[in-house]
C-alpha cells in the first residue's frame, strides 16, 4: 500500500561531486541552502551540476601552480537557490574535512562558481551575455573580493568552464588594458601616461584613447594589441565574455582586472612604453 505513493523529491542533494536540483512542480522557485564538503577524488575535479536528472552546467577545477593537485582535498562549499531559480556556489578548499581557513590566512585558496538561473528562468542567463562580473554576480559592489578567491566562469558560447584571477585595480591606482587575444593583461599607473582613464571614471568624452593607446606597448606573447574596450575572452573558443566592445557602458565600472588562472600581468616599466 505504501508504494502507491511516490516519494516527495528533494529540491537539493549531494551525490559525489554531482549537485542534484529538482526543478519541478512544487520545487519551482523553493529556495534552499545548503552547506557541504566535497571530497575531491581527483587532481583537477568537476563538479557537476544536473537540473532534473540532466547536465545542467560543470565547472572544472583548475589548480594553481601552488597546489597542483586537489586529490585527497575538500571543498567547503556553499549553495544557494534562491526564490528567482537563481543559484550561486562557491567553496573553500582545504586539507582538512572538519576545519578550513579565512581569507587572511596566506594559505586561503576558495573558488566562485559563476551564478546561473536554472532552465525556468533560462532568459535571465541569455540577458548577461557579454555582461561583467559585477552583473554576473562574480563580485559586488562595497564588498571587495579576496584575492585569494578564484572565479570560475562559463563561456556563453561554448559554454565550457574556465578559471580567472583577479587583483583590485581601483585599491591599487593602476589600469588595466587586455590583449586582443587575452593572454597578457596589461597593467599601468595612473601617472604613467597623461590623460589615462581612471577606475570609475564614466565620461570619457575629452580623453583621445587612440593617443593613450599609441603609448602602450605591444603584447609579449602574440601579434595583437593592447586596448581600453578589448573584451577579456574565453580561452577555448576566444568569443567576447566580458564585451566591452559591445557594452561600453560597463568599462569604468569593472574595476577588477583580470587574468587566466597562474598567469601573470604585465606591469608598465619606462622602457616598456612607446
Amino acid at each position: 500500500m505504501f508504494g502507491l505513493f511516490k516519494k516527495r523529491q528533494e529540491r537539493l542533494e549531494i551525490k559525489g561531486n554531482k549537485i542534484l536540483i529538482d526543478n519541478q512542480r512544487e520545487n519551482i522557485g523553493k529556495p534552499v541552502e545548503l552547506e557541504t564538503v566535497f571530497d575531491l577524488t581527483e587532481p583537477t575535479p568537476t563538479i557537476e551540476v544536473y537540473e532534473n536528472g540532466k547536465l545542467y552546467r560543470p565547472f572544472l577545477i583548475e589548480t594553481l601552480i601552488s597546489n597542483p593537485d586537489l586529490t585527497g582535498q575538500f571543498l567547503h562549499s556553499s549553495i544557494r537557490i534562491f526564490p528567482n531559480s537563481g543559484v550561486m556556489i562557491d567553496g573553500i578548499i582545504s586539507k582538512s574535512k572538519t576545519s578550513r581557513v579565512d581569507w587572511k590566512d596566506p594559505n586561503y585558496e576558495a573558488i566562485r562558481l559563476q551564478p546561473f538561473y536554472l532552465s525556468d528562468k533560462s532568459d535571465n542567463n541569455t540577458s548577461l551575455k557579454g555582461k561583467g562580473l559585477f552583473e554576473r554576480g562574480l563580485h559586488f559592489s562595497g564588498t571587495v573580493t579576496p584575492k585569494g578567491v578564484r572565479n570560475i566562469c562559463t563561456c556563453d558560447f561554448c559554454v565550457k568552464s574556465f578559471t580567472i584571477q583577479h587583483f583590485h585595480a581601483g585599491f591599487s591606482e593602476i589600469q588595466y588594458f587586455y590583449s586582443s587575444d587575452s593572454k597578457e593583461t596589461l597593467i599601468v599607473p595612473y601617472n604613467a601616461i597623461p590623460n589615462l582613464p581612471v577606475q570609475l571614471e564614466e565620461n570619457l568624452e575629452n580623453i583621445n584613447l587612440d593617443n593613450v593607446e599609441r603609448e602602450l606597448p605591444s603584447p609579449k606573447t602574440s601579434n595583437s594589441t593592447f586596448k581600453y574596450y578589448n573584451p577579456f575572452r574565453c580561452p577555448h573558443c576566444s568569443a567576447p565574455y566580458i564585451d566591452f566592445e559591445s557594452h561600453r557602458q560597463i568599462r569604468a565600472k569593472e574595476y577588477y582586472g583580470n587574468t587566466y588562472i597562474n598567469q601573470k600581468s604585465t606591469m608598465w616599466t619606462n622602457e616598456n612604453g612607446r
